[in-house]
């Protein structure tokens, strides 16, 4: 019970972390990022990084566990190999937004960015979040165990993702231009 415990609280500090970094990014959108605001970012990464460690760590002893005790039918929950994509997405995804994303978001204010960069950020921020959202749900989504095949579960996914990626783009696209203000240059 207290492996379960240590991967809840993982997956709770870095989806909160995550979401609240995704707030302030939509709040600075049209500022330039200061000394302070990259040490956060800076600090997320390294929280987030720290706690997706956990959670394959806890996940991998979860499913060791699951083995000992259940032997080979734990293996065969397709929803677990489910979440295991899932969370090899969020990973590889989490590389690409700061060693792509924020990169980015260091030459300019967001709104300031030429389209195709706001796209790529919209893009990695809606997949990053879709991705957390989802693995949380996966982990409560007990009614799936033994039942939902792994293509279907990762069909659901992928639609989710998918609207995520198409709203994002939409409010990228459109970013700057509401109300009317102007970003500023610090």
């Amino acid at each position: 019970m207290l492996l379960v415990y240590v991967h809840l609280l993982a997956s709770c500090i870095a989806l909160g972390r995550v979401l609240l970094a995704d707030h302030k990014l939509w709040n600075w959108r049209k500022e330039a990022l200061d000394q302070a605001k990259l040490e956060y970012l800076e600090e997320t990464r390294k929280i987030a990084t720290l706690a997706l460690l956990a959670l394959w760590g806890s996940g991998l002893l979860l499913v060791l566990q699951g083995y000992l005790l259940e032997g080979t039918a734990y293996l065969l929950n397709q929803k677990l190999w489910a979440k295991v994509a899932v969370v090899a997405l969020l990973t590889l995804n989490g590389g690409l937004l700061h060693r792509v994303g924020f990169p980015l978001l260091q030459k300019a204010p967001f709104v300031l960015l030429p389209g195709s960069d706001r796209g790529r950020l919209a893009l990695l921020g809606a997949f990053s979040i879709s991705g957390w959202l989802f693995a949380a749900f996966l982990g409560v989504a007990r009614a799936w165990n033994h039942v939902m095949p792994c293509l279907h579960v990762m069909g659901v996914f992928t639609a989710f993702a998918l609207l995520a990626c198409a709203v994002a783009l939409v409010v990228a696209s459109t970013a700057g231009t509401i109300r009317g203000e102007e970003p500023t240059v610090s």
